[in-house]
Order: C-alpha cells, then sequence, then structure tokens
C-alpha cells in the first residue's frame, strides 16, 4: 500500500468515525479567514503578513486536518 493510499484509507476510517470530513474542515477554515479578511481590526494585521492567501488557506486545512 501507498503513502497515499495508506492516508486515504486512515481518512476516511476518522470521519467514519467522527464524522468530518475533508470538506467540511475546509469549510471551516475558509470560513473562519473570510471572516477575518473583513473584519476592521484583524484584517490589517493578517493582510501585512499574508501575501498570497491560497497557499496559506490550503496550508491551514492541511494543519487542521491533521489535527483531527
Amino acid at each position: 500500500m501507498t503513502a497515499a493510499e495508506r492516508r486515504e484509507k486512515i481518512t476516511a476510517e476518522i470521519a467514519a468515525a467522527t464524522g468530518i470530513t475533508e470538506a467540511m474542515i475546509e469549510r471551516l477554515v475558509r470560513g473562519f479567514y473570510a471572516k477575518v479578511r473583513s473584519d476592521p481590526a484583524l484584517a490589517p494585521i493578517f493582510d501585512a503578513r499574508i501575501e498570497n492567501w491560497e497557499p496559506h488557506l490550503q496550508q491551514m486545512c492541511a494543519i487542521w486536518s491533521s489535527v483531527t
């Protein structure tokens, strides 16, 4: 079994046991950062440090996926 196949199997087992899916994590992360980016106090802080949002969002999805 390849590493990708193992990860897919583990992900499927976790989703079955918890009900948490990759799609749910992505919606949560993207929704959170959408609110951050529209917040008058937080947006400037994040915008000053994140130049390209898409790679950041993908990394945050990967981090939270590995945590759950």
